[in-house]
């Protein structure tokens, strides 16, 4: 009789959890993964300098959202420099990292950018003045290689540094 008790709890027990998977598996909702990854993500995030890579579609977003490309370009008091670190910063605390990117001219000039080492589409450069993907090709010129104004100097990439 003992046997026959324990028998029938263990089947009784294996239908409920067959019954739990089937009815979760077929009959759940498709959306509860997105929503707990995204849960968990900001839950993970913490505070202080816990940063991650944003997906393309999360860059794309935070870049929509962030006001820095509205602010007024200013000789000498708000340039290149201010953009790119105003960017770099508004990441953080958004909880993304991003580099502080600086594009060095072969006449010891340069530009600062800002970049992305998206988790889908790999590292990616933003021009933080207009929130536009660009490319930065060593021997190539920053401004024909993405359909700016040509400058009025070579600006022939001749190497970037990424601070991150």
């Amino acid at each position: 009789m003992r046997i026959m008790k324990i028998l029938f709890i263990a089947t009784i027990s294996i239908l409920i959890g067959f019954a739990a998977y089937y009815i979760g598996y077929t009959c759940g909702d498709s959306n509860g993964y997105d929503a707990g990854y995204n849960n968990g993500v900001i839950a993970g995030i913490g505070t202080g300098y816990d940063l991650r890579d944003p997906t393309y579609s999360e860059m794309n977003e935070f870049l929509k959202e962030d006001a820095t490309d509205k602010n007024a370009y200013i000789e000498g008091s708000y340039t290149c420099t201010d953009y790119a670190a105003d960017l770099n910063n508004n990441a953080a605390q958004a909880g993304y990292n991003a580099a502080y990117a600086y594009i060095e001219y072969p006449d010891g000039t340069g530009h600062a950018i800002a970049a992305f080492q998206t988790v889908d589409k790999g590292l990616l450069f933003i021009e933080p003045q207009y929130d536009e993907e660009v490319q930065v090709v060593i021997g190539s010129s920053y401004s024909e290689q993405n359909g700016y104004q040509v400058s009025d100097h070579d600006d022939t990439v001749v190497r970037y540094l990424l601070i991150w």
